[in-house]
């Protein structure tokens, strides 16, 4: 094979390994104006195969710099504690109490066993802040952009998604659960992108000597 051949080949083994593509095994949007005081901000979708059910969902508010505000103590004074949608089925829901979750960056809710089934529709509303702007205005909709959430289905498999922005009803942010691995860090592109400047490093020296 040659160089080109296996530095190509180099690249496609790392970026399968940081991405783990698949389908889309479940779906997610917030295109509320602010999640304060609602109880219908965050929608989600199972889209999985039949037969799959979800088990836990987890949100993570730490790459935007924001928290759950779910009691009148601190780090915010104005809160909404987490509670469910009317318009949600019936997926039996067990939400951590406000008090422990309050000021947390990572919320866990998790589902009854064979209860959160392929088509079902979960929603919920809680406060969320950003640490830099406390009690401002929550976060909006498309704030959530950059915002990670992970899905654990009754398979035993755990899947992964980052929220983007979405032109639905003018704002707003959507997140689809495709990748098998966790989202890559900075460092682990970083990394990927050093060790296919060593690989292309080596190539051209074998080709100097090749052609001296």
């Amino acid at each position: 094979m040659k160089i080109t051949q296996l530095v190509a080949a180099a690249a496609i083994t790392l970026l399968s390994a940081t991405s783990g593509h698949a389908s889309t095994a479940a779906s997610g949007k917030i295109i509320s104006g602010t999640t304060f005081a609602t109880n219908n901000a965050f929608q989600f979708m199972n889209d999985s195969t039949a037969g799959e059910y979800i088990t836990s969902l987890t949100w993570n508010l730490t790459p935007i710099g924001g928290f759950f505000d779910t009691t009148n103590a601190g780090p915010g004074a104005s809160s909404s504690g987490l509670q469910q949608g009317a318009a949600s089925d019936d997926v039996g829901a067990m939400f951590p109490t406000n008090a422990f979750q309050d000021g947390l960056q990572s919320l866990t809710i998790l589902f009854g066993a064979n209860s959160f089934s392929s088509g079902e529709r979960f929603i919920f509303g809680v406060d969320t802040d950003f640490f830099s702007c406390i009690d401002c205005t929550g976060i909006n909709g498309n704030g959530f952009v950059g915002a990670t959430v992970s899905a654990v289905f009754s398979n035993g498999e755990t899947r992964y998604g980052t929220y983007t922005l979405t032109n639905e009803a003018g704002f707003g942010s959507k997140v689809g659960i495709t990748s098998v691995s966790p989202v890559p860090e900075p460092e682990t592109y970083a990394m990927m992108l050093a060790g296919l400047g060593l690989i292309g490093a080596i190539a051209r020296r074998r080709k100097q000597k090749q052609n001296a």
